[in-house]
């Protein structure tokens, strides 16, 4: 128990509120994990069709994150993140009206940038309600909302989608970000005036802040990164497929799946991150991490006893994403300061946003044409080459 009070000490009221804020936000991520099944079962769209829809998704994810970062350096975050919580409500509720393939792909575009403003925004507003003790932890209590989101969330679409219909998951996922946006207003303290303090000096101050995009050490961390990412994210777009064709699941069991994902990452976080930051040994963790990822896919091959499969693939792929996914923001905000945090925390949602861009149409295409054991291969090389690749810049952030 020590270890958990630990890990939650230290944080201030505002890191608690805005988590409750994400959590509810977070409770409406329903669509993402059954999209293709919704494309491919109720639409009728073929696997590669499906994942060029959610590879639009993707492409919306990276225009939300680099148009919110140059807004949140504009108008500060706070007024970003309510945008993006309204809008994306708003946007979400209405894709249950488009079923054409032009329609809902161009849908699923517009919901994603305007859900994804948010990312810049939210990780900016991390740095005024933490310092340099906390940011790591704070990140990860974040991703615990949303992990604990993800375990209820899902396990709650799957039961919608069997007793009603798949409309109903677009119509929850709206009122729950107008939740979280009626709640920001309410019960979050606006602190952006300080990204704006001392305004006359900025154009001195910013002449010496470094460009994230001439940062060469942390660009090769992003694309290594982004290497594990695409591998990782079959999880949301391939996996599904697979859990319904070669394990049998129906929609209930594929939410349960999720839930326990999601579960394993809430429960085991917030202690690994303090373990891991303690000892400083972060890239050492990450290399680690996207080893496991690559193994979990592996042993995705074998496909008996399923359930004991499918228990190795949930703890390996679910620790490799805790000790992966909350230091790539925190390398972010240890290297951003007042003045480019928003580029440098867009460049970081941009390099998330490309991943699920490539994943869908990648991970689909390989399993039409090569199945499911080529797909595994190609996963598992990818974090493989991630874990080498960060190995070899790991002297440059130790």
């Amino acid at each position: 128990m020590k270890i958990y009070r630990d890990a939650f000490s230290g944080l201030n009221r505002d890191i608690w509120l805005i988590t409750i804020v994400m959590f509810v936000n977070r409770l409406g991520t329903l669509i993402l994990p059954f999209i293709t099944l919704y494309t491919t079962q109720e639409i009728g769209w073929t696997k590669p069709q499906a994942g060029v829809a959610v590879a639009c998704f993707g492409a919306g994810s990276l225009a939300g994150s680099y148009l919110g970062g140059w807004l949140t350096d504009k108008i500060g975050y706070y007024k970003v993140f309510l945008f993006s919580l309204i809008g994306g409500g708003i946007a979400y509720f209405v894709l249950q009206y488009f079923t054409s393939y032009i329609t809902l792909s161009i849908g699923l575009f517009v919901a994603s940038t305007v859900a994804d403003l948010l990312r810049p925004a939210l990780y900016t507003g991390i740095r005024f309600f933490t310092d340099e003790h906390t940011q790591t932890r704070a990140v990860s209590l974040l991703r615990m909302a949303f992990n604990l989101g993800f375990v209820i969330g899902p396990a709650i679409g799957g039961a919608i989608i069997a007793l009603t219909s798949y409309k109903w998951i677009f119509i929850i996922d709206g009122i729950t970000c107008w939740g979280a946006a009626a709640m920001t207003f309410f019960v979050i303290k606006d602190y952006s005036h300080k990204q704006f303090e001392n305004k006359e000096d900025e154009m001195d101050i910013i002449k010496d802040v470094k460009n994230p995009y001439k940062d060469k050490p942390y660009m090769l961390f992003l694309f290594y990164s982004l290497l594990m990412l695409i591998g990782f994210f079959q999880i949301l777009f391939t996996v599904p497929l697979y859990l319904e064709e070669i394990a049998n699941y129906g929609t209930e069991a594929i939410g349960l799946f999720f839930g326990i994902n999601g579960a394993l990452v809430f429960l085991l976080e917030m202690p690994l991150v303090q373990y891991v930051d303690k000892r400083n040994v972060i890239m050492k963790a990450m290399i680690y991490g996207s080893l496991m990822i690559g193994v979990g896919f592996l042993i995705l091959i074998m496909q008996s006893p399923m359930l004991l499969i499918l228990g190795l693939f949930l703890i390996l792929t679910g620790v490799g994403e805790i000790i992966n996914f909350p230091f790539i923001s925190t390398t972010a905000l240890k290297r951003a300061t007042d003045h480019n945090s928003g580029k440098m925390m867009a460049l970081t949602s941009i390099m998330f946003s490309i991943s699920l861009i490539i994943a869908p149409p990648l991970g689909t295409t390989i399993l039409e044409h090569y199945g499911y054991t080529a797909l595994w291969v190609t996963m598992a090389g990818l974090c493989f080459i991630s874990a080498m690749g960060l190995q070899s810049i790991k002297h440059e952030f130790d």
